[in-house]
């Protein structure tokens, strides 16, 4: 249910910028506002999920690096600021490391099989205008990741907010098909446990901390302007 509300939200949210574009362009605007969609594929690497009140000696899970696929949607909004929304999934398993023995093994049975999907609102900013073929851009949101597990004594959350940071460059053939290369850093937020916490102000005190799935990924796609 949730997956779904955040689709219909990124649709209304691509469906607003659109409807602002083209009321901008016939109604007294300079010129139209681009909006781009970009299916890519790639790769998404490294991260934990620490597992602090485990009854087991398992203090944490490895996400296995593996593929990744999705689609990008970015709207023009002030000059060549451009809102987005992302969707990624990657279909991954877990490995279960030890804290007696340093190994990390794998769940029997498929039991570790997880499809992790990030939804992510961002800014993007480009530093070339629109009518340039080769433009980089740096970009950065906010948003949750889902842990899709058929599992549900693995993990102790189903979905968390995570966060994106990264950039990339889109080259234009032409007006309306272009190519991307896109690198994002994604920290998901996790578990928490307690810990300790000094300023210098405060001193020293027991503080609730979070941890994060540090995951990065790398992908490229085809971008359709319109």
């Amino acid at each position: 249910m949730l997956i779904r509300r955040a689709l219909w939200v990124a649709i209304l949210f691509l469906t607003c910028g659109v409807s602002s574009a083209y009321a901008q362009f016939n109604y007294g605007g300079s010129s139209g506002r681009d909006w781009e969609i970009t299916p890519f594929a790639g790769g998404r690497f490294a991260g934990n999920v620490n597992l602090p009140n485990s009854n087991s000696t398992t203090d944490y899970l490895t996400i296995n690096s593996s593929y990744d696929y999705g689609v990008m949607g970015d709207v023009n909004i002030l000059g060549p600021l451009q809102a987005e929304f992302m969707w990624s999934r990657q279909p991954t398993s877990f490995g279960q490391h030890d804290f007696y023995t340093g190994v990390v093994s794998p769940f029997p049975n498929g039991e570790g099989n997880v499809n992790v999907d990030v939804y992510q609102w961002s800014l993007l900013y480009p530093f070339r205008d629109s009518s340039s073929k080769l433009r980089p851009y740096i970009a950065g949101g906010i948003g949750f990741t889902h842990w899709g597990t058929n599992y549900p004594n693995l993990l102790p959350f189903t979905n968390n907010v995570s966060f994106n940071l990264g950039g990339g460059v889109k080259y234009f053939f032409s007006k309306h098909y272009g190519l991307r290369a896109d690198f994002r850093w994604i920290p998901s937020r996790t578990t928490s446990q307690l810990g300790q916490y000094c300023d210098p102000i405060f001193g020293c005190y027991a503080a609730n901390q979070n941890n994060y799935a540090q995951q990065i990924q790398a992908n490229v796609g085809m971008i359709f302007r319109f």
